[in-house]
């Protein structure tokens, strides 16, 4: 077998549903379970070390185990990194630009690979014992079930090219994505349990230790920041996800479960919440819930990272400051990330006023249940709402309002509340929300104003350095020995007008290829024209890239403009200009030569039979002879791009015809032709391909004997396809709702 008939394949639909759905969720159970089911003997074995965390620096405990620094080293990087393999690979079918492609191709393979290799060791370290367990039959069968869909993205994606750039990315990438997947014991087992003289700078009030951290959770959505705000919103949703689910997991596997029979012990702190809270918000778009994580989690977690509940004796690199400052880091930076990268809109106050809601069911909640774990002699306190813990922070007077007391006896227990200490708690809480909402919003209005006057600073640049470069002899000669293959590409294309709060087009992906007559269908306010006028240039680009003959539409316009003849869906004329005037005007714009202007107007006067007229003002033609000189200024430059906006629209037959012909001739001289139509009979006889857009999705791209070998003409496809009849072919790997 070939190997495209292998690609192709493992491109059909059973298969991607197996390996893209079956396959990945089951790995995740797996994954799920073993980390559920052996947290409390991974933290037993660790915490094995009689002499203290001084004797086992760096990989100290598992060096002591195997006897082996290096392979110590090795097996806790092995672990690290299947946490990093299994997140991608179970995210892999809901985004597919390159750079996750290759991960999933060249590094998540190797990473299980490792850990079967290892497998022995990792029980070593993990479960202390050289014997076959449960454990080492789930490490196997984990690495075993992510090395087969390993394989399958490695066949499936065999054609994607790759250079040196891209390649150095994904290394880049993968460092990145490992940051939120650190696992505590490795901190724990490396550095020790956080008891002894490892370092003896502490992070208390605001000691220089302690400001280095706040400097760094400061430091890292910045940069998050100005990396993603110009990535397309897959790109972006796919960082923001897999940070918060990789932060979850790592929340997950650092808890200890053998208090998970004991409530008191659960993690509803604020901040923990927000680990569960984010993840689900960005994947089901939880609007509602997700600003109760803006406006309260955030709030929530820089007071702790102000106020950390640890004592001064806590060493800066302990499991306990790890943990701590990693849950915070999250929780604030987050959500403020997700507004400000516009993947949920920025709230007005009514969401506020929904947060506020939810903040107060939570309150009352944490409430009940600190006073009634406290009553049952447990040592319990959500939110910090039962203790004189922030009481103690505020001085003296603070600890007066704790000192205020009122008891409840409920079925026997003593319910102890602090109404003056709680209740203005609350109501400090819900107006630093409220001040936190205004400062919120009017930063990002100045961030906005700022952001659109940078960009049209760039753009005029842009458009001034382009002008200089084209108007440049180098830059015409250039031209005019690069002979590039006709080629029109959209790139996860998307368009949204800055007066609308929806996606005209989202994320369409096309690829028109020389010589094809391409066909693009769709009702009207589908989108067509839209994309079309993207691609000329008309309007600018929202996210994606749009490719003309590899010249990048925003910023090679000059270049990718040269290669486009385009004919409007509505002409405009110079009329006061004669047809053979404004025809040598756009001759004389792409600098085409005078003896081939010439011999191409005499062409085409005489096929549109104009003869009588070329030389007669525009203004006296007809709607008819008007679209005929647009046509004809669109090919005076024989473009290797033709597009076409309805161009058949008043033309009568024998126009029609001739027009039909020059497209045929044009895509035979290795040309493409890219024209929107309603005449969909026109259209089935003409185009090699076609496409279909429906509401700013494309919904399937086909050739029309695939269509005709299916039994049904293309009208009747057409017309199931936008009735939602057809199961169409495109795949929407951003709708995470099909999986559930």
């Amino acid at each position: 077998m070939s190997n495209k008939s292998i690609v192709e394949t493992f491109n059909n639909k059973p298969l991607k549903i197996i390996f893209e759905r079956i396959i990945p969720f089951i790995l995740i159970a797996v994954f799920t379970v073993r980390i559920f089911c052996y947290q409390s003997e991974i933290l037993k074995t660790i915490n094995t070390s009689s002499d203290g965390p001084t004797k086992y620096m760096y990989v100290g405990l598992a060096s002591n185990i195997l006897g082996n620094n290096a392979l110590a080293l090795l097996v806790y990087i092995a672990i690290w990194l299947e946490y990093v393999a299994v997140v991608l690979i179970t995210l892999r079918p809901f985004f597919s630009f390159k750079t996750i492609r290759n991960l999933a191709r060249f590094v998540c393979g190797p990473i299980f690979i490792l850990n079967l290799a290892l497998v022995k060791p990792i029980v070593k370290v993990l479960e202390g014992t050289n014997n076959f367990t449960l454990l080492t039959l789930m490490l196997i069968l984990e690495a075993s079930i992510g090395l087969i869909i390993s394989v399958y993205y490695f066949i499936k994606n065999f054609k994607d090219k790759n250079n040196y750039k891209t390649i150095l990315f994904m290394f880049g990438m993968l460092l990145l994505l490992m940051i939120p997947s650190l696992p505590k014991f490795f901190v724990q087992a490396t550095y020790g349990l956080g008891t002894g003289k490892i370092i003896t700078a502490y992070p208390y009030d605001l000691s220089l230790s302690h400001r280095i951290l706040l400097y760094i959770g400061i430091i890292i959505p910045v940069a998050m920041y100005f990396l993603l705000r110009n990535k397309s919103q897959e790109v972006i949703r796919f960082t923001l996800i897999y940070v918060s689910i990789a932060t979850m997991i790592g929340f997950i596997s650092r808890y200890d479960y053998t208090s998970f029979k004991e409530p008191w012990a659960w993690p509803f702190h604020l901040c923990n919440t927000a680990m569960f809270i984010v993840p689900l918000c960005l994947i089901f778009r939880l609007k509602k819930l997700f600003y109760f994580t803006y406006f309260i989690n955030v709030l929530g977690a820089v007071f702790a990272m102000l106020m950390p509940n640890y004592n001064e004796m806590t060493p800066l690199l302990s499991a306990h400051t790890f943990e701590f400052w990693y849950n915070h880091w999250i929780a604030s930076f987050m959500p403020l990330l997700i507004v400000a990268l516009k993947v949920f809109n920025r709230p007005k106050i009514k969401e506020f006023y929904w947060s506020m809601l939810w903040f107060f069911i939570y309150f009352v909640s944490m409430l009940i249940l600190n006073v009634v774990f406290t009553a049952k002699g447990h040592d319990v306190d959500y939110f910090f709402i039962n203790s004189d813990f922030i009481g103690d922070k505020l001085g003296e007077w603070g600890r007066r309002l704790f000192s205020v007391k009122a008891t409840i006896n409920v079925g026997g227990l003593n319910l102890t509340f602090h109404p003056l200490y709680q209740t203005l708690f609350f109501l400090v809480y819900v107006a630093l929300g409220l001040g936190v909402w205004f400062v919120y919003n009017e930063f990002f209005i100045i961030a906005d104003s700022h952001y659109e006057l940078y960009l049209k600073l760039k753009k005029i640049k842009l458009d001034k350095l382009a002008m200089q470069n084209a108007a440049s002899p180098e830059r015409k000669e250039k031209l005019m020995s690069e002979n590039r293959e006709a080629k029109f590409e959209l790139k996860h294309f998307s368009k949204k007008y800055a007066t609308s709060k929806v996606y005209a087009v989202k994320d369409a992906n096309l690829v028109v290829n020389a010589g094809e007559i391409f066909g693009f269908l769709g009702p009207n306010g589908a989108g067509k024209s839209t994309i079309i006028k993207s691609v000329v240039g008309i309007q600018p680009i929202t996210e994606g890239n749009i490719e003309i003959c590899g010249y990048d539409v925003a910023t090679e316009s000059v270049s990718a403009k040269a290669n486009i003849g385009y004919v409007p869906d509505h002409y405009a004329l110079y009329e006061k200009l004669t047809g053979r005037e404004y025809i040598n005007y756009i001759a004389d714009i792409y600098e085409v030569p005078q003896k081939e202007r010439d011999e191409r107007i005499e062409k085409y006067v005489h096929l549109f039979e104009l003869e009588g007229s070329i030389d007669s003002k525009i203004r006296t033609y007809s709607h008819g002879m008007k679209q005929k000189i647009t046509i004809m200024s669109a090919l005076v430059h024989n473009p290797k791009v033709w597009i076409l906006d309805e161009p058949l629209t008043g033309l009568d037959p024998n126009s029609i015809y001739q027009v039909k012909e020059c497209m045929k001739q044009h895509a035979a001289e290795g040309n493409i032709v890219f024209f929107s139509s309603h005449l969909i009979d026109i259209v089935e006889k003409l185009c090699v391909r076609i496409a279909i857009i429906k509401k700013g999705q494309i919904q399937c791209v086909k050739t029309v004997e695939e269509i005709e070998a299916s039994g049904i003409t293309l009208e009747q496809f057409y017309l199931d396809t936008i009735t939602g009849k057809e199961d169409t072919t495109h795949e929407k790997d951003s709708n995470w709702k099909q999986w559930f």
